[in-house]
């Protein structure tokens, strides 16, 4: 009788039956069997070889070599007492067996079905969603009633086996992770007659393939035992943070960087034990555009804080062949590997949003997704039974996480709350200072006494992943000259290959240099650079943040937005798309701006609230007298735009040409040529009345 013939329900459990023994024999029977060669005391531990699992001395299949190691581990792992309960009470015994990870879960059931006894034996590694307590109870039950003892094995008993089982268990037996007592036992039968010593460091976050895989044919015990250190020193070793940027110098990760610092502070006082691990900042969400550095962060706080790196990849669970059984053990594993890397790590789960929201899901996928968002809550929380060993049933003590997303809003609340990741940090691109600090980490050297800071200027508004790629264009581009390189491999590499036609950068700067200009002369706000570098044009501006917006200021940036399509109309003889088209466009913002003021602000004398600020934009085109109102207003100051135009077109010019030279300008180098090239006019211009 198996568990699936005897629950109604049905679930995907691995059942080990091995034929329907006469009820009246009982566990008493068991001294006839090769359980009863292992775990017995009057056996003798060096005469384990004789379990009856087949195969020579010194030929074991890997299975068989796996069953040496079980067989060892449930030995050292039970009492004399758990063992006269087991093996000679002849009442039905409930056994449950606690594994340190999955990876046991097959081996322990090959060992088990090896074992010619009519046992009920319920495997679960949490891999099927019926695989909680309140699956199976009945075909214990009936197991039970039946005359057959039962045995249950798990990774976290509590959740995954039946709550019968559990809550009936006569003897639970928890195994630890691989011991050299186990591994010896294994070795001997391997290697009869040989002598040899495995030292505990060489089973360090093994599992026990690992120590299977050691033990292949044409090895001697010594050469066994040095492949396992090999295996540990790798799976224990975590990913490389040699190369990572020292987090003290970082600064191209701005205000990111002070949390890194004082997350692998924090880590650093748990792992010397000037710290407990309840007052501890456990984790941390990085978020931001891609390319600006957050897996390297990681690396640079874990370089800081002196503990190995795990990385995993959240996406890399969810490949063409992957299903929800994979995918649990998978993430599994992963926090089972970073729990084996030492007393302290750090864990980077990048591509978080690869599990999606729970309020997001739709009905057909709620059933699918629950399982893991579920298990990825418990696993990143350090708050249940954070006081045990291992951790409990949530995150092991120890294991400080941080995850990385592109993507802040498709990542699940629940991760940020006290106890899992607890806060977003964004991080943002880097700064000029930040620039020339990457450009120099990736230079490693190179173009020693170089000033690069205009080449740094140049790059404003580059990610980190574009200035590490500038860099391998400079060292490529010298290579292939067969020179080292020089500061002008560095500056045209920066500069890029501008594919567009000569009149589209032409147009491109005039656009710019518009912004940049009227940005200046309005007063609007702090002018930071102006740029056509790329495919594209960007002018970057720091607001005025000491007051709410009024009219005036409102009015004074849509001058600055329409200031560029005025200059394209009357400095290069016709407007383009480029200043409309989408809502982010110049006009589009305009027109949001404006629709604000009409339909939800007051400020333009209405007192009516016609819509949220969110849906001014859709009230004013549903609304033909609001839009006309709009439109009036708009046209106003386009009118004031294309004056200002006028007042500086010289200025404009010139900005222009200096942006098709360097095709990068800081607001000094514009604040210069603004103090070089005299107005048009003399006329008071009508921004200023």
């Amino acid at each position: 009788m198996s568990e699936r013939e005897t629950n109604d329900v049905g679930t995907a459990d691995t059942v080990a039956s091995t034929g329907r023994a006469s009820q009246k024999h009982g566990f008493a029977a068991l001294r006839q069997s090769a359980l009863a060669h292992d775990l017995d005391d009057d056996i003798d531990e060096q005469d384990d070889g004789t379990m009856g699992t087949g195969g020579s001395l010194g030929s074991l299949s890997h299975g068989e070599i796996g069953k040496k190691i079980v067989a060892a581990a449930l030995r050292r792992a039970t009492t004399a007492a758990d063992r006269r309960r087991i093996l000679r009470d002849p009442r039905p015994a409930v056994v449950v067996i606690t594994v340190p990870s999955s990876a046991w879960i097959e081996t322990i059931e090959r060992y088990l079905n090896g074992i010619k006894r009519d046992w009920f034996v319920v495997t679960r590694s949490g891999t099927d969603r019926q695989h909680t307590a309140n699956v199976g109870n009945e075909g214990v039950a009936k197991a039970l009633l039946w005359g057959r003892s039962v045995i249950g094995v798990a990774t976290d008993p509590g959740r995954q086996l039946p709550r019968t089982l559990t809550a009936a268990a006569d003897v639970e037996i928890v195994l630890g992770d691989l011991d050299t007592g186990s591994v010896g036992a294994a070795m001997r039968s391997r290697f009869p007659g040989a002598t040899f010593a495995v030292p505990a460091d060489a089973l360090t976050a093994l599992q026990v393939d690992d120590v299977v895989a050691a033990m292949r044919p044409g090895v001697s015990p010594e050469e066994a035992v040095e492949l396992m250190r090999r295996a540990s020193r790798r799976r224990s070793a975590g990913n490389d943070v040699s190369t990572a940027p020292d987090l003290a110098t970082a600064v191209e990760f701005g205000a990111a960087r002070e949390v890194a610092i004082a997350l692998a502070q924090d880590i650093r006082d748990f792992k010397e034990g000037r710290q407990s691990w309840a007052d501890s900042m456990k984790g941390l969400l990085f978020f931001g555009k891609p390319g600006t550095g957050k897996s390297v962060l990681c690396a640079s706080i874990a370089a800081a804080a002196g503990v190995p790196l795990l990385r995993f990849s959240v996406a890399s669970m969810f490949d063409k062949n992957s299903h929800l059984g994979t995918v649990i053990e998978s993430l599994k594993n992963a926090m089972h590997q970073a729990s084996t890397l030492g007393s302290c790590c750090l864990m980077a789960l990048e591509e978080v949003e690869f599990i999606p929201r729970r309020d997001r899901l739709d009905t057909r996928g709620r059933d699918w997704w629950t399982p893991i968002i579920d298990l990825l809550l418990l696993l990143t929380d350090a708050g249940i039974a954070a006081d045990e060993p291992n951790g409990g049933a949530g995150r092991p003590v120890g294991v400080f996480i941080v995850a990385c997303t592109n993507h802040l809003e498709m990542v699940e609340p629940a991760l940020l709350r006290p106890n899992r990741l607890e806060r977003a940090v964004e991080v943002m691109p880097p700064d000029c200072d930040g620039i020339a600090n990457i450009l120099q980490f990736h230079l490693a050297g190179a173009l020693a006494g170089e000033d690069i800071s205009a080449v740094a200027r140049s790059l404003e508004g580059a990610t980190a992943a574009e200035c590490m790629a500038v860099v391998r264009a400079a060292k490529r581009a010298a290579r292939h000259a067969g020179r080292p390189m020089m500061l002008v491999d560095l500056a045209a590499a920066a500069h890029g290959d501008d594919l567009r036609p000569p009149q589209v950068v032409w147009r491109t700067a005039v656009h710019e240099a518009a912004h940049a200009v009227a940005t200046i002369v309005t007063g609007e706000g702090g002018l930071v650079y102006v740029s056509i570098q790329g495919q594209g044009g960007r002018t970057k501006i720091e607001g005025d943040v000491d007051d709410l917006p009024t009219l005036e200021s409102i009015e004074r940036t849509a001058v600055c937005l329409l200031a560029a399509g005025a200059a394209e109309a009357t400095i290069v003889g016709s407007l383009s798309t480029g200043w409309s088209g989408t809502d982010r466009s110049d006009l589009g913002k305009v027109a949001h701006l404006l629709s604000h003021v009409h339909a939800c602000s007051g400020l333009a004398g209405n007192l009516l609230l016609r819509a949220n600020a969110d849906a001014a934009l859709e009230a004013v085109r549903a609304d033909p007298e609001l839009g006309r109102a709009v439109e009036d207003h708009v046209g106003r100051l386009y009118a004031r735009a294309a004056a200002l135009v006028a007042r500086h077109r010289d200025r404009i010019v010139a900005v222009a040409e200096a942006l098709l030279e360097q095709r990068h300008l800081d607001a000094a180098e514009v604040v210069t040529i603004l103090s070089d090239v005299p107005e048009n006019s003399n006329e008071v211009p009508e921004e200023r009345r």
